[in-house]
């Protein structure tokens, strides 16, 4: 190989190691780049705060979701949304108490919110509905927590996926897909977040001659210092009940409908029953006799137990809408209830136990909540028929 032949050679081996160099140095520069734009840029976007918050919601990481949600904000503007017609398809009120209630109801806006802020963050950490409790424990404030939280469609909407989101400086709106379990309708629930840190750092947006043209230059926008992205209001929310609820109501009328009759006659049946229980513990010492008890027992097993068995029989045969799946839930357990209570009865007054029988008047109770609540769902009934007192 002749000197010519050898540097040329050379000099092509340098050239292949500095653009090797230069090509390594490059890719080192795109990925201290781009972990650079993902930690100082990317991750204070609300894109990566939304999907941060879909991950910790199907991984029931708590304290993420609640980091991303202001659930106060968003409960209080709900509560307006679900209200506003809460009292609409009340038929047992007057003008003038469905004015009257639709006021109290304003007053009590944040008492409200404040039991609903509770049951969301019961659900998120364990996954389960519960009822806030308090001052919200059954019918203090006039209205059926849980009947609410079903008209709601909290606790039987399925998120799908994130479909986008939009970003205008320190405010965004998120996209995402849900489906009503019940009704099976789509829907796309819209979000506003906002930027609550708001410590961004804007380059650009300054305007400069060049050879006599004013140029203006796009303003970018860097959360060096932080930022704290959070849906704080749900924009359509209205809109997903009016295209829910209605398709809910006409399931639930049409069950209604379906079981009118076999209602109407069983109550027919217990009427005549509790006649003849009442009849049959008269005693003129206002205790029973042994034989009486006896009868009474036989009366409760051979009569009553059976007519509640045979009715949620006939019930179950039914085909359930799934709008109204709520109201068939209630009535059997309305059903499991009331012969717990019977079947406790019967043990507290043939074993003469104390203990049975105050187990059954408290059964008997929660029966009695559970039949009102059936009536409010059946005849349209949004809130108690007495006004309460604030507390």
């Amino acid at each position: 190989m002749d000197d010519y032949t050898w540097r040329k050679r050379l000099e092509a081996r340098r050239r292949r190691r500095r653009r090797e160099r230069m090509f390594a140095l490059t890719l080192l520069v795109m990925a201290l780049t781009a972990v650079f734009l993902y930690f100082s840029v990317y991750t204070k976007t609300p894109e990566y705060a939304m999907r941060e918050m879909v991950e910790a919601y199907r991984a029931g990481d708590a304290n993420t979701f609640r980091r991303h949600v202001d659930l106060d904000s968003i409960t209080l503007a709900a509560y307006d949304d679900l209200t506003s017609d809460l009292f609409k398809y009340d038929t047992q009120l007057s003008d003038a108490e469905r004015s009257l209630f639709e006021n109290f109801y304003v007053l009590i806006r944040r008492q409200m919110c404040k039991g609903a802020v509770k049951v969301l963050d019961t659900y998120i950490d364990t996954r389960e509905w519960t009822l806030p409790g308090e001052i919200l424990k059954g019918r203090q404030l006039g209205i059926d927590y849980d009947l609410l939280l079903d008209r709601s469609l909290i606790r039987h909407t399925s998120f799908i996926d994130l479909e986008e989101v939009t970003h205008h400086g320190d405010v965004a709106t998120a996209t995402f897909n849900i489906v009503e379990d019940y009704s099976k309708v789509p829907f796309p629930l819209k979000v506003t977040l906002k930027d609550l840190a708001n410590e961004s750092l804007n380059i650009g947006g300054n305007e400069l001659e060049v050879f006599g043209h004013k140029l203006k230059f796009p303003v970018f926008t860097f959360n060096l210092g932080g930022s704290d992205w959070k849906v704080v209001s749900v924009d359509n929310y209205r809109g997903y009940l009016d295209a829910v609820s209605p398709i809910l109501k006409k399931n639930l009328a049409d069950y209604i409908d379906a079981t009118e009759e076999i209602v109407y006659r069983y109550n027919q049946t217990f009427r005549v029953a509790q006649d003849n229980f009442i009849s049959m513990q008269k005693s003129p010492y206002g205790i029973m006799f042994a034989n009486q008890r006896v009868d009474v027992s036989n009366y409760i097993t051979n009569t009553i137990i059976p007519a509640l068995e045979n009715r949620q029989a006939e019930l179950d045969e039914v085909p359930i809408p799934e709008g109204a799946q709520f109201l068939a839930s209630l009535r059997q357990e309305s059903t499991r209830i009331t012969i717990l209570a019977w079947q406790s009865y019967i043990k507290g007054i043939t074993e003469n136990s104390a203990a049975d029988l105050d187990t059954a008047a408290s059964l008997h109770k929660q029966e009695l909540v559970l039949d009102q609540r059936i009536e409010e769902i059946v005849h349209n009934s949004a809130i108690a028929r007495n006004l309460p007192e604030l507390p």
